[in-house]
């Protein structure tokens, strides 16, 4: 049986990561750990490594490529760089309130796919986390598909 899922994305700045997932997403603080692997808890400083944001029940890990390469060298290498292929979604209370988060966002935030009413009755924005991830906020707007 399955009790939970993570996804432990590689990323270049975890402060910079985190302050994504937190500022604009709204998900908080699960705990962190520093270049020295010391758990901070939910302090974020310079030198954080690795993070983890809640996010409903669940969590996103995010950990810095250096470290990440260093933790599964038979599995990622120098040639590996966060982004590419992986998408996230996001299902929020409202994403209007997140959208306002982007628009006032220093620095921008790229929005991959403007607000829209979904045939499958999501009101989803698509945008690009400081890695190049992409992820979609929705909310529940209109009837779903019957």
């Amino acid at each position: 049986m399955i009790n939970s899922f993570s996804a432990n994305l590689m990323v270049a700045d975890v402060p910079k990561s985190i302050g994504f997932y937190v500022d604009v997403i709204g998900a908080s603080i699960a705990f962190t750990v520093d270049g020295e692997k010391n758990f901070l808890n939910e302090a974020v400083i310079d030198n954080t490594i690795f993070g983890s944001v809640r996010v409903g029940e669940t969590e996103l890990m995010l950990q810095e490529r250096k470290n990440l390469i260093a933790d599964a060298p038979a599995v990622f290498s120098d040639k590996d760089t966060p982004g590419g292929s992986l998408s996230l979604y996001f299902r929020v209370d409202n994403v209007d309130e997140v959208a306002e988060r982007i628009a006032s966002a220093t620095p921008e935030i790229e929005v991959v796919k403007p607000m829209d009413l979904t045939w499958y009755g999501m009101k989803e924005i698509w945008i690009k986390d400081p890695d190049g991830y992409v992820v979609t906020v929705g909310t529940p707007e209109g009837p779903p598909p019957s």
